[in-house]
């Protein structure tokens, strides 16, 4: 007599509908997309009502400060973002006089950028409220929860990037192109 198979989880049980999905609510990027929309809505607040930059900008200015005299091609990639958004949003930063582009020595056709001083103060200023509004976030959970939740996210950051470099069956974006696919005709739809 074999043993029995052990039963599917419950709706009730923890994890449950993380892992079974049945509506939108249920997948993790909609409900991480949901978060980021709401508790980032004070970010947001705060950079363009408080300090006069996006929080694409402010983005830019927080890993300049943490690793100045980037070029503008790391500084997208590690931010997540593509080259054309990051140029347009340097672009405004220099504008603003919050950032400065220098020559790459020993190649005069690549560039680094670095923070100003009023880039660095605004920076400075603005760094201690975006904590504090993480921080107020965190505060219903556990110290225990909290330290799942970090080792958590650093597992599916590392998850998500294996994904992103080996599933070459998802279509590419053609965002330049309204979004489709131009390389399908429209006798393919």
């Amino acid at each position: 007599m074999s043993a029995p198979t052990p039963a599917p989880p419950g709706p009730a049980e923890p994890g449950h509908r993380l892992t079974h999905p049945a509506a939108a609510n249920d997948l993790l990027m909609y409900r991480l997309n949901r978060l980021l929309a709401v508790a980032g809505s004070l970010v947001v607040r705060l950079c363009e009502g408080g300090y006069g930059i996006t929080r694409r900008e402010w983005g830019l200015l927080m890993m300049l400060a943490q690793h100045p005299g980037m070029p503008p091609a790391e500084l997208a990639q590690r931010l997540g973002l593509d080259r054309s958004r990051t140029s347009r949003a340097i672009t405004s930063l220099l504008a603003k006089k919050l950032l400065t582009r220098d020559a790459m020595p020993g190649d005069r056709r690549q560039a680094v950028l670095s923070l100003t001083p009023a880039g660095q103060a605004l920076h400075d200023q603005l760094f201690p409220q975006v904590k504090a509004l993480n921080q107020e976030l965190l505060a219903g959970l556990n110290t225990g929860t909290v330290q799942a939740l970090d080792h958590a996210l650093a597992d599916m950051q590392k998850r998500a990037e294996a994904l992103v470099a080996s599933r070459t069956d998802v279509p590419r974006t053609y965002r330049l192109r309204g979004g489709r696919n131009t390389s399908r005709t429209d006798q393919d739809w």
